[in-house]
This record gives C-alpha cells, structure tokens and sequence, in this order.
C-alpha cells in the first residue's frame, strides 16, 4: 500500500468508493466532492491523504481542513481543524490503514497549528458530526480520542397545498424573496446579526453565482431583519439541506438556516419566515423539504418537519 498526496484526478474512485461503502444514507456526487472539497481553499494537502494499493486501485482517503482564508472577516473553528471525511474500503479495514490515515492528518493539522480536531462541520462540510447511522464510526473515534460532545439532526417533511399560504406578519414587516439589488443590504444584515459561519456562506453564494432566490428575508422598511434559505435542485449550489437529493424520487428542497436580528425577537417572525421558506419552496414544486444540522427537533415539529438523520459533534485535543 501507498499513501499518496490527495489530488483530483482521483475525484471519480474516491466518489465510486464513498458510493460502494456510504451510498445507501449519504449518496455523493462529483458535483458535491467537487464543490466540497477540490474548490474549497481550507483543504489543507498536507494533511488530506489516499490510501492505494500496489496495483493502482483506491483503498482509502482522509481530507483534513484548517482555515485558510485569511482575507475574510471572520475565523471559523476556533483555532482548531477539521477531518472532512475518512473513509476505508470494508474489505480492507482490520489493518491499520484509517488509523495511519487519521494520524497522518492530526499530525499535519498539530505541525500547523491546530490545537483541536472537529469530525465534519468544515466549510463546505458533508457531514457535522459522527452519523448515527454508522454506530462502528463513533466506537472507532471514541478509542482514537474523540469527544463526544451532543446530537444534532437532520429532519424531513413532505409537503401538501396547505403549505403554499404566505404569512402576515405584525408591526408591517414583509418578507419576499432577495434580487441582486439586495445584495449589499443582506450582507450588512449578516455582519451585524451573524458574523461568523453563516455570514461567510451569504459570501460565498454570492461569489458563487447567486441572484438572491435562495434567500427568503424578512424586511421592516427596507432594512433587512431576518432570513429564511430555501435551496432546490436550480440552485448555484450544492446547499447542505440538499446534499443527499439522490436517495428522493423527486426534486429535494432545502430550508434554512433561518435567523432574526435579536431586537426583532419574541414577535413570532422566526416561525412566520419558515412557513414562507416552505409556501415559496412547496409553490416550485418541491414534494419532500430537508433542514439539516439542527438542534430544533421541537420547534420545528410544529411545521411538521420530523427527525431523518442523526450525528453525533465530536472533537479532540491534540
């Protein structure tokens, strides 16, 4: 076997190897790892790493990630960096190689500077945490040092015609969707209500090629408020809440996240502009809607959004 310097040319094994091993709960497309991973400037090689074997063929993979962005505003992972995805062949587990793997790219990510490694919730993250779904997984980062620090879900709801009815809102607030003339004010309004993780993906989307209809915001005048994101299939970008679009029968839609600047709370608009995210995605078209990567079970149980998927956050001091 052979460990060798990730590089793209290896895009489609490593796709055909995640599908082989991960394809029935997190279905990847070369889009997706494209988008993820080669085109994410955070991927950090000299931690990210292939496991081939002697006659050419893929065996393994780990890509690590630490923040690199250094022209941005904000810092993401407080200091720490990120295992993005690990992954072995089954038939070649038992010996060594996801461990030498995972070694290799704490080490690098210990060499530059990290202090802690996450599992996931990396920009442009496929995953936030140890799935659930993978019992095995979480045993195995336990014994190499992990933490497990709290769940997080992924939540599911179909759609019906009662959810294509906008909402009122009170005190003469309106939500719509963004145009590109909104652009400067939206991201105004994320620098000063969420200047961290989400403000660095309103960024991105619209360096990415965004016109503002993935954006529900909220407005009191022409100040934006509040926000509602409401991904599709004819969306620049591959969002997280679409992620695995592959395992519906038809077209997926996204919802979320969703916040509201903080002297508009206790008005009821976070859950008026999720119902607007739903009427506007359900009006498209969408049969079945996602939010990923949340904590809300409850709350947004009321719009009938139920748990999908589970994972467990977890981190390690290095």
């Amino acid at each position: 076997m052979n460990i060798i310097p990730l590089d793209e040319k290896w895009l489609e094994p490593m796709c055909e190897l995640w599908n082989e091993e991960l394809g029935d709960h997190f279905p990847m497309r070369e889009q997706l790892m494209r988008q993820n991973t080669f085109q994410d400037e955070n991927v950090y090689l000299e931690g990210s790493k292939l496991a081939v074997s002697e006659d050419g063929e893929l065996i393994g993979f780990v890509i690590a990630k630490k923040w690199q962005e250094q022209q941005r505003e904000m810092r993401l992972g407080d200091g720490g960096g990120w295992i993005q995805a690990i992954l072995v062949r089954s038939d070649a587990r038992g010996q060594g190689i996801g461990s030498s793997l995972l070694e290799q790219a704490e080490r690098a990510l210990r060499d530059a500077g990290a202090e802690l490694a996450y599992i996931g919730r990396d920009p442009w993250h496929y995953i936030p945490g140890i799935p659930k779904a993978l019992p095995d997984a979480k045993a195995w980062f336990e014994r190499k040092g992990y933490e497990v620090l709290y769940e997080v879900f992924d939540l599911v709801n179909q759609t019906s015609k009662e959810n294509g009815q906008r909402q009122e809102y009170a005190e003469g607030a309106y939500s719509r969707l963004l145009e590109q003339k909104d652009k400067e004010e939206m991201l105004r309004f994320f620098k000063r209500c969420f200047p961290g993780r989400w403000y660095y993906e309103a960024q991105c989307y619209w360096e990415r090629g965004g016109q503002g209809r993935e954006f529900m915001g909220l407005f009191a005048g022409d100040e934006m408020i509040g926000f509602c994101r409401v991904n599709d299939d004819e969306s620049p970008l591959i969002a997280q809440n679409t992620y695995w679009a592959p395992l519906f029968d038809s077209p997926l839609g996204g919802i979320g996240p969703l916040g509201v600047d903080d002297r508009f709370r206790g008005k009821g608009y976070g859950l008026a502009i999720v119902k607007d995210g739903v009427a506007e995605l359900t009006n498209r078209g969408m049969k079945h809607l996602v939010i990923d990567w949340t904590e809300l079970v409850d709350f947004y149980a009321k719009l009938g959004f139920s748990v999908w998927k589970g994972y467990d956050l977890a981190k390690k001091t290095l």
